[in-house]
């Protein structure tokens, strides 16, 4: 299972260096939208967060399927909280980049999500 996780671990940090040139292409080609300064932080913090679930849930895989579900909706909804948390702060904190860094915020989690996902369903397939 560790041979997993450290193959995972370079693909995701590929599709996280993918996620960054995309970042930096779209502030190049479309200016008029306006990506927040934070971004290198925001992808920076997701990344870290995605990485270490993903260790928890790869563990977790090795137990019974219970054990891996209760981990992935305990760990899916701290993470959701602790995201609400920081956009609600940062909003209130920084009233004239709240809409830039909540828009920057949810389209990282959504495609840091998406991987999450599609990883464990590739994880978690029969092996045939």
């Amino acid at each position: 299972m560790e041979t997993t996780f450290k193959k995972l671990a370079i693909q995701f940090t590929s599709f996280a260096i993918l996620m960054m040139l995309a970042t930096l292409l779209f502030e190049y080609l479309v200016p008029a939208l306006r990506v927040t300064i934070h971004w290198p932080v925001i992808l920076l913090i997701m990344y870290l967060i995605t990485l270490g679930i993903l260790y928890l849930l790869i563990n977790s895989l090795k137990a019974r399927m219970m054990k891996f579900v209760n981990t992935y909706l305990l760990v899916s909804f701290s993470k959701m909280i602790l995201f609400v948390v920081v956009l609600f702060v940062y909003a209130w904190l920084n009233p004239d980049d709240a809409v830039s860094f909540i828009l920057t915020f949810l389209v990282y989690y959504l495609a840091f999500l998406i991987y999450e996902v599609a990883v464990l369903a590739r994880l978690k397939e029969p092996k045939k």
